[in-house]
């Protein structure tokens, strides 16, 4: 876990803590974050400590943060997981990579993939995720939907890999991995392209076990907080993208298009979950964070 924003963690942490053995916090010893501004370290550590009834914390400081206009955030990042990686892989099976604005709604579903993934002699498992956006008036989240109105998944980087596997950008790595897939979605633009070289695919999920990905569904305050801080920061390109997207969404979501602050198409449109269809062969309807 990279202690660095505490809006999510403890809904985060519930969904894999009595399953895991150690949970290694990274956090640098300055409270920067890799674009060298500071991030709120010292409340997660408090939130932390407050829920570790187990005593499963590992504290692992350390020095990530740089002056601002004079880092790359991106290899920040990596040189930080890596780091934490490292240190959760002694003696372990896996080491997991959920980020504290994620939220994995079935441990069992995760497990009985990395089971599959070590039958295969596969090094990594990837995971899907839906975004939520926005908060409406009437309560009902904005969620990032695909072009045909159908949930939309996304696989930012892989979400467990064995210890010794090096990462190359982010949370992603140059190996062999397991994708699982939601049944019956054809649109999301990582299953509408063929398998990978090195990508196993399964279509095994329901919606119910994708990850809910909480990077933006958050308060004015703390979302501002997130961008200016996160690794993917390019100057004021995510602030300005902050007050032109972000903000008037509740407004303006009917007409938002391909509005991923980076990738631009990556995001089809928004939708509030209740009217987002399931794929054929999901067993449930969306439900709200």
């Amino acid at each position: 876990m990279l202690a660095a924003d505490p809006t999510w963690l403890a809904r985060s942490i519930g969904g894999y803590y009595d399953f895991v053995d150690r949970i290694v916090v990274s956090y640098d010893e300055q409270g920067r974050g890799w674009s060298g501004r500071q991030v709120s370290s010292e409340e997660c550590l408090s939130q932390l400590k407050a829920l570790d009834l187990d005593r499963k914390l590992v504290l692992a400081p350390g020095s990530y943060g740089t002056t601002f206009r004079k880092s790359d955030p991106i290899e920040g990042e990596t040189r930080q997981r890596n780091a934490a990686r490292s240190e959760a892989g002694v003696g372990a099976d896996w080491v997991l990579q959920i980020d504290t604005d994620e939220y994995l709604p079935s441990f069992a579903a995760l497990a009985s993939i990395l089971d599959l993934a070590g039958e295969k002699k596969l090094p990594a498992v990837d995971w899907p995720m839906r975004v939520l956006y926005r908060r409406l008036r009437d309560g009902r989240f904005l969620e990032v939907a695909n072009a045909d109105g159908s949930i939309h998944t996304e696989y930012p980087g892989l979400v467990a890999v064995r210890p010794d596997v090096e990462l190359t950008h982010c949370r992603r790595a140059e190996v062999p991995f397991l994708r699982p897939v939601v049944v019956g979605d054809r649109a999301s633009l990582e299953v509408s392209r063929p398998p990978g070289e090195k990508e196993t695919r399964i279509e095994q999920l329901s919606v119910s076990q994708v990850i809910l990905h909480n990077s933006w569904a958050r308060d004015a305050r703390s979302t501002w907080r997130k961008v200016s801080t996160w690794g993917h920061s390019e100057g004021h390109r995510a602030q300005i993208y902050f007050a032109l997207k972000w903000l008037p969404a509740p407004l303006r979501w009917k007409t938002m298009r391909d509005f991923h602050p980076i990738l631009g198409d990556l995001w089809p449109r928004l939708l509030p979950t209740d009217t987002i269809a399931t794929p054929a062969g999901s067993d449930m309807r969306p439900r709200d964070a």
